[in-house]
Order: structure tokens, then sequence, then C-alpha cells
């Protein structure tokens, strides 16, 4: 499969502010892998106490968790594409949390 990136779908995965996606990470892997995405979009409250926040929509925070199965459906995922896991087994947590939050 030569597509830069799959999104898994199940229906046991939360209709929002969740994906489960196959694509070259931030960091220097050599080969593409699944990650649950798990991000905080800003609602219109949000952008009422925070100045800080432009739009409804706005990335808050976000994490992203490199997997190998769907946490939702347990489905294994590598099989379905190809990818050469050279080097997993070195799982990578990306912490973007608090980039626009509320400070207390």
């Amino acid at each position: 499969m030569n597509k830069e990136w799959e999104l898994h779908q199940c229906e046991n995965m939360p209709s929002s502010g969740v994906e489960v996606l196959w694509s070259m990470d931030e960091a220097d892997r050599r080969c593409k892998t699944w990650r649950l995405i798990i991000r905080r979009e800003a609602t219109e409250e949000d952008v009422d106490i925070n100045y800080d926040l432009e739009e409804v929509g706005q990335t808050l925070w976000e994490i992203f968790l490199e997997i190998t199965h769907c946490p939702f459906c347990g489905m294994k995922l590598f099989d379905m594409v190809d990818s050469n896991f050279e080097d997993f087994g070195k799982f990578v947590h990306y912490d973007h949390s608090g980039w626009d939050m509320e400070t207390e």
C-alpha cells in the first residue's frame, strides 16, 4: 500500500476526539506506524474563557501513542498495511498537551 496515511475506523470508536491513524510520525522513524490520537478541541465556552483561543474547534491538546492493535475493536493493525517494523518495539508517546490550555 503506497498511501501516505490510512485511517482505521471501527464501530466501537468514539465519534469525536479520537483517531487511529497509520502514517509517518514526527520522530526519526524509517517507517510508518499506527497511532492512537486523542485530542481536545475548543468549545464555545473555552473560547469565551480563554482569550488566547481564536476559534471553536482549535486544538487545545493532543497526544499520540503508537499502537499495534485497535484499543476499541482489538484488530491487529500492522497486518493491514505493508510496513517495515524494523525498529518497532521502541514505542513512542507524544504529548502535546497544554498548547492553549487555561492556567489556574
